[in-house]
């Protein structure tokens, strides 16, 4: 009798438990038009929140590997053969398709070869490989303009194609793509199709990072540029925006070069907005713009321009602007490299195709045996198990975790019915129930629950008592769903 009595309990906990994550699940599904983004979100331990960022400075790589595609898009074609010569800044690929960019050589030497590499996703491309012959002085400016009202905007956007600038990011996009036919957007489709019908009006300058542990942003906040100006004013002239907003992290010290900026803007309508930029993931573009200008991205398949906004970070709209005055494309890029194998923190300037082994050397090798090396943020990248990877343009950071940084799954457990992942997520989605959809192969029950408006954040990660690899299994999902035709992708 009494065992009956027990099992007649476990019966009714388990039923309100599962009532209870039902009614969780159908609040969220009601909610997933709308962010999230104030209530939910994690506050990370960074342990450069409220210091100076370091520059590192380090030596020139004597070897660089350039894949000939290093954004969404097509390769470029090489022009350059095994044998050959090259100096920085010369073209060695050209772009045979409008969705290609061109490619030049990062450093001065010799190509050795013309072969297979694998990129931070793990993704095999062919690539240019040079070795160096120790010239480290920049190529000279083909031309020069500072005066960007002599230019009309169909060379504004010549220079910034041929000069391949790219969104920075775990998926770039040749940023001059993101600019055509703004003047008449009914011209332009989105992702999903759907026809643009907002013209852009605000221009959003990121001084924030992705992530709290990345400090490329924050570094660049600090010291004043140039080239950042006319980046900002060739943005402006293109997009048609007629503010400037730039978000900087209010548990920082203000930026002086920024605010200097913004109180030299003569028609004034560049304006300062202080978000916490510990509070995570404020620094992704979807929720930047929420917390920002209070405009929501339509998820799936949203973008900026569909609420009149064009997003840029700081070191990409500091490329805009050396393209535009100089016609120099960009040859090195910025990333921050941490984990307590490597034992120095900070912002290193490197030529692309730089190796993350050359560069790990440069910095006086590895300290600590690592357990896991990371293209990207700790929450938002890719783990990679090849140190012979190049840094291109969509590599943000590089970390060397050890083992005590890390909480290694293993063997995950089945989900709990916590809700903790529920409780985080930025957009009001319920990852438990994604997880468990994705780990049985299941993408297209996954993408009617929300799998495509999911921004792969790492929230639900973080949190996850179980330690189910959930951001693995999303992407993985995604992949799997856009190998299939349309009939399978069922939103």
């Amino acid at each position: 009798m009494k065992g009956q009595i027990v099992a007649r309990t476990c019966l009714h906990v388990c039923a309100q438990t599962q009532r209870e994550t039902r009614d969780t699940h159908n609040r969220a599904r009601g909610k997933r038009d709308t962010m999230g983004l104030f209530l939910k979100g994690i506050t990370l331990p960074v342990k450069l929140a409220h210091t100076r960022v370091q520059f590192i400075d380090v030596p020139s790589p004597t070897r660089v590997i350039l894949p000939l595609l290093q954004h969404l898009g097509d390769p470029a074609e090489p022009t350059v053969s095994v044998g050959d010569t090259v100096r920085a800044g010369q073209l060695i690929a050209e772009a045979p398709t409008e969705a290609a960019l061109p490619l030049y050589a990062s450093i001065t030497g010799r190509v050795t070869a013309l072969t297979d590499t694998l990129d931070c996703r793990g993704k095999e491309l062919r690539a240019v490989v040079i070795e160096g012959n120790g010239t480290t002085s920049p190529p000279a400016p083909t031309e020069t303009s500072p005066d960007l009202s002599s230019l009309s905007e169909a060379a504004l956007l010549t220079r910034i194609t041929r000069a391949a600038v790219v969104t920075k990011g775990p998926h770039p996009v040749a940023l001059a793509r993101e600019l055509v036919a703004l003047r008449e957007p009914s011209t332009h489709l989105s992702l999903s199709g759907r026809r643009v019908v907002r013209p852009i009006d605000i221009l959003l300058i990121s001084a924030l990072d992705p992530e709290p542990s990345l400090g490329v942003n924050r570094y660049l906040a600090g010291i004043t540029s140039e080239t950042l100006p006319a980046g900002i004013a060739a943005l402006k002239a293109l997009s048609g925006a007629e503010r400037v907003v730039i978000a900087v992290d209010k548990n920082l010290p203000p930026p002086d070069p920024l605010l200097t900026l913004a109180a030299t803007d003569e028609q004034e309508t560049t304006t300062i907005v202080r978000l916490n930029g510990r509070r995570y993931p404020v620094g992704l573009p979807v929720p930047l713009i929420k917390a920002a200008l209070g405009r929501e991205v339509p998820l799936p398949y949203g973008h900026p321009r569909d609420v009149g906004v064009l997003i840029c970070d700081l070191e990409t709209t500091t490329s805009v602007g050396t393209a535009v005055t100089t016609t120099t494309p960009p040859l090195s890029t910025m990333l921050t490299v941490g984990g307590g194998a490597i034992g120095t923190t900070g912002v290193v300037q490197v030529p692309l195709g730089t190796t993350a082994s050359a560069l790990i050397d440069s910095l006086g090798g590895f300290t600590r045996e690592p357990a896991k090396l990371i293209f990207g943020g700790p929450m938002t990248g890719m783990a990679h198990y090849e140190l012979e990877v190049p840094l291109t343009k969509e590599v943000t950071g590089l970390f060397a975790l050890t083992a005590e940084e890390l909480t290694m799954v293993g063997e995950y457990r089945e989900c709990v019915n916590c809700g903790r992942c529920v409780t985080v997520c930025p957009v009001n989605l319920v990852p438990g129930m994604l997880s468990m959809y994705c780990a049985k192969d299941r993408f297209p029950e996954a993408a009617r629950e929300g799998l495509l408006s999911c921004i792969e954040c790492g929230c639900c990660d973080y949190v996850c008592p179980s330690r189910r690899p959930m951001v693995h299994l999303f992407r993985h999902a995604k992949h799997q769903l856009m190998e299939t035709g349309p009939e399978e992708r069922v939103i």
